[in-house]
């Protein structure tokens, strides 16, 4: 069978933004034929019927698992099906540019293992980006650069491009619920092949602007308590995977030097 590229969404509750996001998939890129899969994580609103609209390949979770527990089973029915040569992972809440997609296959094809759309590169536009989220990725960032040797700039990024073998052998290892997805993906692929080569594209760090107005709502509501338990949340994650993995203790007192030696 002729060889396709799968586009990836989990969503919740996207009904909002959805319609227009899965419009903007090229059914071609570079000569591949494309294919969307949808993990709806039991929406309330009419998310599932819109996406029905696009796809026939949607799982629905039972109940509200979390993003996590959501991508987990989305990897696990891609890693189900041959065809696919590559798999692009982006949210449908409209965050995320999808002009970028000939970019992510070309070098999926050329070179890279793994893509980045990185919200923190250098030539990122940062002009929204709240405050709590700079040092978020700051910390986790340093963190995975640690472990990995990877030059990586944004390991919370939701818009990544994968060669779909590396999809495949990490689907049954994830163990992250909720936030933190991210992160252990690209955990579990440098376990899998720490020689994989990860590039990054820059871009915005959309946080503001022409946003949905769930997302307006979600940013401009926030309180501290939930930027802390964000913080929480993301590292308590990033240790169960670090633990599940068995990574070894030399590498762990990397980033204990790293605390030691770097305020923030």
């Amino acid at each position: 069978m002729e060889k396709k590229i799968a586009f990836f969404i989990p969503v919740y509750n996207e009904g909002e933004a959805l319609k227009k996001t899965l419009s903007q998939i090229p059914l071609k890129v570079l000569g591949y034929d494309t294919e969307i899969i949808i993990a709806d994580d039991c929406s309330h609103d009419d998310s599932v019927k819109i996406a029905r609209n696009f796809t026939d390949h949607i799982i629905v979770m039972e109940k509200n698992m979390g993003v996590g527990a959501a991508t987990k089973k989305g990897f696990e029915y891609l890693s189900k099906i041959d065809y696919f040569d590559f798999v692009v992972k982006f949210d449908g809440d409209g965050q995320h540019h999808l002009h970028f997609i000939p970019e992510i296959i070309l070098r999926l094809i050329k070179l890279s293992d793994v893509v980045i759309c990185s919200r923190f590169h250098p030539l990122s536009d940062q002009t929204y980006t709240p405050v709590d989220r700079i040092l978020l990725n700051m910390i986790f960032t340093e963190m995975l650069r640690k472990i990995t040797s990877w030059n990586l700039t944004d390991v919370r990024s939701g818009y990544m491009g994968f060669k779909a073998d590396l999809v495949k052998r990490i689907a049954p290892k994830l163990i992250v619920e909720r936030y933190g997805i991210p992160m252990e993906i690209l955990l579990r692929i440098w376990k899998e092949n720490p020689d994989a080569i990860v590039s990054e594209i820059s871009h915005p760090a959309v946080y503001g602007g022409n946003i949905s107005a769930r997302l307006q709502k979600k940013y401009s509501s926030e309180q501290i308590v939930q930027k802390s338990s964000r913080l929480q949340e993301a590292y308590s994650a990033l240790l169960a995977v670090i633990e599940d993995m068995k990574i070894t203790k030399e590498k762990i007192l990397e980033i204990n030097g790293f605390f030691s030696n770097n305020e923030y």
